[in-house]
Parts: C-alpha cells; sequence; structure tokens
C-alpha cells in the first residue's frame, strides 16, 4: 500500500510540475523571448565606433571612450556611467549611437526605464540606427510582455526589409 501510495504521490508531484512550467512560459512568453533575442553588443560591431569621440574635447573623448571599452568588455553598469556622464555634456550628440550604447548599456544592467528613455531619443527614420532602435523597443515592448505592441513593432521592421539583420520571423513565429 505505501509503494502505491509513494507512486501516486510522485505522479501528482510531476504533473503539478508540468502544468507549473507550461503555465510559467504562457505567462512570462514576452519576457522569455526578450532574454533569447537580447543582444548587448551592437549588430555593426564596435569598429567605427571609436570616431565618435573626434572632434570632441579631451574629456568628453575619454569620457566616451572609455563607455565604449565597459561595453566592448561587457561592464555595463561602468559603461552606463560612462554613457551617463557624456551624455549630461553632450546632451545632444551628433549621432544616435550614443543612444544606442547608452540603451543596450542600461537594458544588460536591468534598468530598462532608462535604456527605453535613450531609445526614445533615436529617429524611426535614422538611416544608420533606427532599425536598431525600433528592435530593442520592441525587445523591450515584449518584457513588457505587450505582446500587440511588440509584433506590431516586428511587422513593421519586417516591412522595411530588416528581417535580414534581425530575426524578425523566428520571434513573430511564436505569435
Amino acid at each position: 500500500m505505501s509503494k502505491v501510495l509513494s507512486i501516486g504521490l510522485v505522479a501528482v508531484i510531476t504533473l503539478f510540475s508540468i502544468f507549473a512550467m507550461t503555465s510559467y512560459r504562457q505567462a512570462n512568453k514576452g519576457a522569455l523571448l526578450f532574454g533569447k533575442y537580447f543582444e548587448a553588443a551592437p549588430m555593426e560591431g564596435y569598429g567605427t565606433q571609436r570616431s565618435l569621440a573626434s572632434g570632441q574635447r579631451d574629456t568628453d573623448a575619454s569620457i566616451l571612450r572609455q563607455g565604449i571599452a565597459y561595453h566592448q568588455q561587457e561592464d555595463f553598469d561602468l559603461a552606463l556611467v560612462s554613457f551617463r556622464a557624456y551624455l549630461e555634456g553632450n546632451p545632444e550628440p551628433d549621432n544616435g549611437q550614443v543612444f544606442l550604447l547608452a540603451a543596450t548599456a542600461a537594458m544588460a544592467s536591468g534598468n530598462y526605464a532608462e535604456g527605453e528613455e535613450y531609445l526614445e531619443q533615436i529617429a524611426k527614420d535614422d538611416p544608420q540606427y533606427g532599425a536598431a532602435a525600433s528592435w530593442h523597443t520592441a525587445l523591450l515592448e515584449l518584457r513588457k510582455e505587450h505582446l500587440e505592441v511588440a509584433a506590431a513593432e516586428f511587422r513593421l521592421l519586417e516591412q522595411s526589409g530588416m528581417d535580414r539583420l534581425y530575426p524578425v520571423k523566428a520571434i513573430l513565429e511564436n505569435f
């Protein structure tokens, strides 16, 4: 009798565990997709970013170079501190790249709202950084479980041909 009771208890616990994992996956679908597809490193790499600091005061250029170096080393907390300091002295940089790096550093260090604020500074039609800003904005919407908003953003990326750079189709298959 005790053997039957033990087997029954194990079966109930197993079924309950399967149900709990399935429920978790459904309830946190966006957060799981965010975790799978978020990458802080820029798609185009860091090679061209050293030119961001040219033509600026030595102090600002040094702060920016340090932020980029921390970002490359995946020390996103220190990168974010550097980008904050840089943007405090240069609230309107020449292009959206600083905002993109600051946003990804903020997102990687768990400061999602701050990352979203930086992404909002990049124009959606920016030829160099608009698609990356849209991609990361859509990922943030996924993380917030705003699946319909994220799906709409991913569809816009797909329509603009950016699905060749980002795994948009793979994400849209989950909707």
